[in-house]
């Protein structure tokens, strides 16, 4: 038996481990969130990140005796709806406002499961039947959150009539593909209330990462009653939604303002010191921008170079970043005649200087990536991306030990293939999503780059997203670029996207070694183990086939007052407001 007491937050996790049979198919789970990000900025998409001073300086024993924070959304959420949220500013919401059975917080840097609605949970022997006891948390209104809630929730969302946005990350979940389908109720998905407070979910098969997915905003509870009550209004408004985080929704002025209070009957409620917390809704970068310079808000995130040069400058603000989720990258069709040859694939991919990139078209403001999955992703404490390396120098250094340079690889391609050994008859596309001037000056960056260390003169194809899409959908496409976000923490969430038969990118690639070593993660509970499985298949995406091509990866840049403390420092942290306090404000 493994057990592992998290004292400081009541939360008791036990998990029996033994000798098991290794499951031998994985039901897939589309576990990304597809973004076009305008330019790629993460402002306008994203509700407001937050970072905190470094802990030690964290003045706890003298806080303000007035605790809010005025802070801002880009949009109104469309709606709170558990079951039919969609857009960033409802998350933003959701993540202060509902709680989880878990939560996904950060300390020191690292991630831990930390307790939200369940006190203790324990698993079955081979992991496909989770257990959990619920505490004596209560909505807003002062019922208690039973293990109904949660049955009802999920039910709901997974029942196709319902139409959920977010009902793919329940797949996990026993019998989820066969009540999509419509092939069963949605009374047969595997979760069950055994008495109030206790929640049994049982999965089609095992998946170590399955409690970094619980603090989705999907598996969040439910009220029937008030949903009922409700009916189409639920989730509209702040009088027909339902709270039982940390705050609740005092008021909600769509295109203006939404005010968050504290919810006094949160389990937690002691240790949340913000009493009020005043969200503008400022759809434009200029009235954020005056808004924080006249000191209107506490918080503001930056994405263009002369953003962070004024900001900076200030003296009444901190400052800190950290890598997102979300990845830019290039991928190949597998299935075209041209790159359907790995040499050619490589040697597109090593002509970006992926430096060079995120300064002249990203304003250095992104992180240069070298791998597929994200520096923020970790397989339980061990950050992924730093036990596996550079997986772009590693195909680099083969090759200068070799004495190739990418060229040289470019022609061995097109001699493998019958083309001949002049990179100038090569006849290449290049498909971006959009057709603003940053796109044009990103193509012209590209065509410039690819002759001058290919010798190739591509042409760009600029299209809006649908078209984009539905080129990449059928296939009529060489190379392509896009942006994607890691939706929870762990290397599957983005790996399995080139699983044979998902392809969820389309890129035509399919290989037999990757897919095995994707399932077998996909299942295995021991962490080392898990994770050397997960290297070796992103060794054959990109060392080995190199199918895609990352470049840069966003980040965050968070500027906030000098007296507001108690944010979270990671990507994949839903800590929300619940400990943000303020002290020495004036």
């Amino acid at each position: 038996m493994l057990s592992c007491l998290q004292a400081d937050h009541g939360f008791v996790y036990c998990c029996r481990m033994g000798e098991r049979e290794r499951a031998v198919a994985v039901k897939k789970m589309i576990s990304v969130l597809l973004i076009l990000l305008s330019c790629f900025s993460l402002a306008a998409c994203s509700g407001l990140p937050f970072l905190p001073a470094p802990a030690e300086n964290d003045p706890k024993d003298s806080k303000d005796a007035e605790q809010y924070l005025n802070t801002y959304l880009t949009a109104d959420p469309l709606t709170l709806d558990i079951s039919k949220w969609s857009d960033p500013a409802a998350k933003t919401v959701l993540i202060n406002t509902m709680e989880a059975l878990v939560r996904m917080e950060d300390q020191d840097g690292k991630y831990i499961i930390a307790s939200g609605d369940a006190a203790a949970l324990e698993s079955n022997q081979d992991g496909t039947v989770w257990t959990f006891h619920l505490k004596d948390n209560r909505w807003d209104d002062g019922i208690p959150v039973t293990a109904e809630d949660y049955v009802y929730s999920l039910r709901r969302s997974a029942d196709p009539a319902t139409v959920s946005p977010n009902r793919s990350y329940l797949s996990p979940i026993k019998n989820y593909t066969e009540i999509s389908e419509g092939k069963l109720p949605a009374t047969e998905l595997g979760v069950k209330a055994s008495d109030e407070k206790t929640l049994v979910i049982t999965l089609s098969a095992p998946m170590p990462s399955f409690l970094s997915l619980l603090d989705a905003a999907v598996y969040y509870p439910q009220r029937q009653d008030k949903a009922a009550e409700y009916a189409e209004k639920y989730g509209t408004e702040a009088q027909y939604t339902l709270c039982n985080g940390p705050f609740k929704l005092e008021s909600w002025n769509h295109g203006s303002s939404l005010v968050l209070i504290k919810n006094e009957n949160y389990w937690d409620a002691e240790k949340v010191s913000l009493t009020k917390v005043n969200f503008a809704i400022l759809p434009k970068q200029e009235a954020v921008d005056l808004a924080y310079a006249k000191g209107e808000l506490d918080a503001i995130q930056a994405d263009q170079n002369e953003q962070m040069k004024l900001l900076s400058a200030r003296e009444d603000s901190k400052s800190n970043s950290y890598p997102a989720a979300a990845l830019t990258f290039a991928f190949y069709n597998t299935a075209d005649a041209v790159f359907s040859n790995v040499n050619i694939r490589k040697a597109f991919t090593l002509a970006i200087d992926r430096n060079k990139l995120n300064e002249l078209c990203f304003g250095a403001l992104r992180d240069p990536a070298y791998g597929w999955v994200v520096p923020g992703v970790s397989v339980g404490t061990t950050n992924y991306r730093l036990a596996a390396g550079n997986m772009i120098q590693k195909i680099q250094n083969e090759l200068t030990e070799e004495k190739i340079t990418p060229k040289d690889l470019l022609i061995l391609g097109m001699e493998d293939l019958g083309l001949g050994s002049d990179p100038t008859t090569l006849k290449v596309t290049f498909c971006l999503p959009g057709t603003s001037d940053w796109y044009h000056a990103l193509g012209s960056y590209l065509q410039q780059t690819y002759q001058e260390i290919l010798g190739v003169p591509i042409r760009i194809s600029y299209s809006e997203w649908q078209t984009f899409q539905s080129k990449i959908e059928k296939g009529n496409y060489q190379i392509g670029l896009m942006a994607w976000s890691a939706f929870y923490n762990d290397p599957y969430d983005l790996l399995s996207l080139f699983v044979s038969k998902v392809d969820t990118i389309k890129t035509g690639w399919s290989n037999t070694e990757f897919d095995k070593m994707i399932s077998n993660a996909a299942v295995e509970m021991k962490e080392s183990t898990r994770l050397e499985e997960y290297k070796e298949a992103e060794t054959i995406l990109l060392k080995n086939e190199c199918v895609v091509s990352p470049l840069v990866v966003s980040r965050v840049n968070q500027f906030y007052r000098d007296y507001v403390y108690g944010y979270a420092t990671q990507c994949f942290s839903d800590m929300g407001l619940k400990y943000v306090y303020t002290s020495g404000r004036k």
